[in-house]
């Protein structure tokens, strides 16, 4: 690692679809088998009753999760089987990142800020930990927001005040890295340093960009 030569004391990282490799139509193949289609999942995401969003902002319980899920199935489906399915899109971590977190956590402030759910977090949590020989995730992050426990979720402006209020860090010297440009627009607003991170990019690539490494 070289001496840094950038402002930024602290970089707060989007998890999945940049730390976390996604691939969201596992888990559509999944509910498929269920005869539950990714149109009418995608339905039913776009509406006004989106359950989806609810369980980000820990305003449902996994269980009313799992009943409305097991409503649009449509037949009797145990909870196991939902939330394989739900899992299906956590493809993992991969070495290289856990080890340029550790690198990152020993020079800056490392947060995370992700949109997620009680049924994710304790599934990459185990992946996080088994890639990385035993490691907790927690460890590299002076702090995790998670969506469903904070009741707050990307791009909601609030969401990134809150962080900013209680880390008790100033934005401008905050990078924040995320795979959706909306979630990127409201950070600026908030007055961070944002990057659109997309799928072509390395992330070791971008870090290097902002001259974090």
């Amino acid at each position: 690692m070289k001496e840094k030569r950038n402002s930024f004391r602290n970089i707060i990282f989007d998890l999945g679809g940049v730390l976390l490799d996604l691939d969201v139509q596992k888990t559509f193949n999944a509910f498929g088998e269920m005869r539950l289609s990714k149109e009418v999942i995608m339905e039913r995401y776009n509406s006004e009753g989106n359950f989806f969003f609810q369980f980000e902002k820990g305003q449902i319980s996994a269980n009313e999760f799992r009943a409305s899920l097991r409503t649009m199935i449509g037949n009797s489906v145990s909870n196991e089987k939902i939330d394989y399915a739900w899992n299906e899109m956590l493809r993992g971590f991969k070495k290289d990142t856990i080890r340029l977190l550790s690198d990152l956590s020993g020079k800056y402030s490392l947060y995370l800020l992700s949109n997620t759910n009680e049924i994710h977090l304790p599934f990459y949590s185990e992946q996080f930990r088994e890639t990385s020989g035993g490691i907790m995730i927690k460890k590299h992050f002076t702090e995790t927001y998670y969506s469903h426990i904070i009741g707050m979720r990307k791009p909601e402006p609030e969401s990134f005040r809150y962080v900013l209020k209680d880390a008790g860090i100033e934005p401008k010297e905050t990078l924040f890295i995320d795979d959706f440009e909306e979630n990127c627009v409201s950070a600026r607003e908030a007055g961070l340093v944002a990057h659109h991170y997309k799928p072509d990019e390395n992330l070791k690539d971008v870090l290097e960009k902002f001259d974090i490494i």
